[in-house]
């Protein structure tokens, strides 16, 4: 019998973040009443954003760099490269990004370079475009296990309306098939690797080695189809997930190690 369960290899993934995906600017048509679905599924409770972009003209504001080289802007998630930053509003001189300043558009903020042209201390004048950001349980519900977002009638987000949404996607191939076949391999090794009078033990060591073999499993079976993919065997995130697999494992055999067969129990193939 198996020491853990498809409750607790779920739970320790989940909550580890184990291949975990951040996902940006996923576009989804809202449609009347349905639930609309996102590419990755299971999400990371609390991590969306859903946002349009409902303006054309830009917003326009004084930034002062006073207090230091960074600058907060009124509005935060502002739209990709819509940023124009000048020395005052008659736009006498343009200074140029990533040059001259860098943007954090998710922050909505604004931080002089001090190799740039734009002196210490100045007020300068910078226009952007931020998106509209919705709101869960007024504008749109969310089931994050299923990865649906269903429109309120009742909010601003029109029917066939085409949002914008950022969320962090847990490990969307996590079925219980896998968690299953997983689990009967690690147990296969734990039997193999302990002494017989703990097959039927209750220790809380034996649950985690065999939660962390059956991780390491599905981390190996991850980087599998990474490398069968384009990135291919040199792939870094192939490499990562080798390295985590293998983490896992040393950690669940350090864990059964004061379990394990005594030495002469373990005999050679064909020896009675």
């Amino acid at each position: 019998m198996p020491f853990t369960t498809k409750e607790i290899v779920r739970k320790h993934v989940l909550e580890h973040h184990i291949g975990s995906n951040v996902v940006t600017n996923e576009s989804i048509c809202m449609t009347a009443a349905d639930p609309n679905h996102l590419q990755g599924r299971p999400i990371l409770p609390q991590s969306e954003t859903v946002k349009a972009r409902e303006q054309n003209e830009p917003t326009g504001e004084a930034v002062s760099f006073a207090q230091g080289d960074m600058a907060p802007l009124t509005h935060a998630q502002l739209v990709l490269e819509s940023v124009v930053v000048a020395s005052d509003t008659s736009l006498g001189r343009v200074y140029v990004e990533h040059i001259d300043y860098h943007v954090d558009y998710e922050q909505g903020t604004i931080r002089r370079l001090s190799a740039g042209a734009i002196p210490s201390g100045a007020v300068v004048t910078a226009w952007y475009i931020p998106y509209r950001i919705y709101q869960r349980g007024v504008d749109y519900d969310i089931d994050y296990q299923d990865g649906t977002l269903r429109r309120r009638s009742s909010g601003a987000i029109e029917a066939g309306q085409q949002v914008l949404v950022d969320y962090t996607a847990e490990y969307g191939n996590l079925d219980d098939a896998a968690i299953d076949n997983a689990i009967t391999e690690a147990n296969e090794q734990v039997v193999a690797f302990i002494d017989e009078q703990y097959r039927n033990s209750s220790e809380k060591a034996l649950v985690a080695a065999e939660t962390y073999l059956a991780v390491a499993i599905i981390c190996r079976i991850k980087s599998m189809e990474l490398m069968s993919g384009a990135g291919g065997p040199g792939s870094g995130d192939a490499r990562s997930w080798i390295a985590v697999a293998e983490m896992y494992r040393k950690e669940a055999f350090g864990l059964m190690a004061r379990f394990a067969k005594s030495v002469g129990a373990f005999k050679s193939p064909g020896k009675a």
